[in-house]
């Protein structure tokens, strides 16, 4: 990546090792008498990419900050807000995610009233919770690349369920979709948080924000694509309301067969 650390201490390596695209690298830092000051990603402004940096002190205090490649320097000699980095982790996990913002696009296709609609996203969002949580405290265990190709496959079914007239089982019966799909789709969101790790000391503290972010993060996608829907049904311009249906089996599509590829291919290979 080309990515470094500088900081006032002198810094020895511990361990750097790539897991799941995420690369983790451990530092131990040496200040004798003065303290840190600050600890700068140099490289990190010419990606699109964001850093965790989680300080772990001799007295067992621990600090987790996010930076980015606006801000690569990290300044602890000014006070240092609280912030919710787990948060913005989840929504923005969401909002990249382009897999689950198709999928709940295509939920969205399935229903039309307001009732239906609340209900197929909170069936959703238990769902997803659910398996989050297990799969964050290792209750449940499943290895990532099957998750990610049977999520595909997941958009593409909804999507040809949402091009059919009629006999759709999915929109005979959508909370019940939502919600089998939706525990699919939080073994997906594990796997981010999986990367990421949760800090020891405050768990459940750091699921929760997590999880509150991708609610966040998919209630936007949600107003946005509401609304976009509302104009597309209008009659004139009636065609392009299946547009993205086809888009999205097509995309979909290709995930699916690159992703069961990534499976199969080491032992074809």
């Amino acid at each position: 990546m080309g990515l470094s650390v500088s900081t006032n201490c002198d810094a020895t390596e511990l361990s750097a090792s790539l897991t799941d695209g995420a690369l983790i690298e451990v530092l131990e830092l040496e200040c004798g008498e003065e303290s840190l000051q600050y600890i700068e990603i140099n490289g990190l402004d010419r990606t699109l990419i964001d850093t965790l940096v989680n300080i772990k002190r001799l007295d067992g205090s621990i600090d987790e900050i996010l930076i980015n490649g606006n801000e690569p320097r990290l300044d602890l000699t000014a006070a240092t807000p609280t912030v919710p980095v787990y948060l913005i982790i989840g929504i923005e996990h969401l909002l990249l995610g382009f897999d689950h913002i198709l999928f709940v696009i295509m939920l969205l296709y399935l229903v039309r009233s307001s009732w239906e609609i609340f209900k197929v996203v909170t069936s959703f969002t238990i769902a997803h919770s659910l398996t989050l949580a297990l799969s964050a405290f290792e209750l449940v265990q499943l290895s990532s690349a099957p998750v990610e190709a049977v999520i595909a496959g997941s958009i593409v079914l909804l999507a040809y369920e949402n091009l059919q007239k009629s006999g759709s089982v999915s929109k005979a019966f959508p909370v019940l979709v939502a919600f089998g799909f939706g525990l699919l789709h939080g073994l997906g969101f594990a796997g981010a948080v999986a990367e990421i790790g949760l800090p020891e000391e405050s768990q459940l503290i750091a699921l929760l924000l997590f999880n509150i972010g991708i609610e966040l993060g998919q209630l936007v996608i949600i107003a946005v694509v509401l609304v976009l829907l509302m104009v597309i049904r209008l009659k004139f311009i009636r065609l392009l309301y299946e547009a993205p249906i086809y888009l999205t089996g097509g995309i979909a599509s290709f995930w699916f067969v690159q992703r069961s590829w990534q499976i199969f291919a080491p032992a074809i290979g």
